[in-house]
């Protein structure tokens, strides 16, 4: 199941991911009244399994501590195009379309 996809740009890169409106909150893990949430995620890129804080502040939810490491290990740049899939086996998936 498609949770979201997202063009990147220069700010999901430098600081934090940022998570389209769309986003479908029911398949991500439930905060139960915490402001962050870990969420193990697959990169098929880079063939590893990444722990990816997920905060929930004003409403928001954002990819902040292991996010960053990953974009830059995996050298995305602004117009990359992520996408983020829950498997059927209850993990999670994130692939990347580059935009060159």
């Amino acid at each position: 199941m498609e949770i979201f996809m997202k063009k990147l740009i220069s700010v999901d890169i430098e600081r934090h991911l940022e998570l389209p409106n769309d986003t479908r909150r029911e398949a991500l893990p439930p905060f139960q009244g915490a402001r962050e949430n870990v969420i193990p995620i697959m990169f098929e890129q880079a063939g590893m399994k990444v722990d990816v804080h997920c905060s929930c502040r004003s409403g928001r939810l954002a990819f902040t501590k292991g996010w960053i490491g990953i974009a830059r290990h995996l050298r995305l740049n602004a117009g990359d195009v992520v996408t983020l899939h829950r498997e059927d086996q209850g993990g999670y998936k994130m692939t990347v379309r580059s935009a060159s």
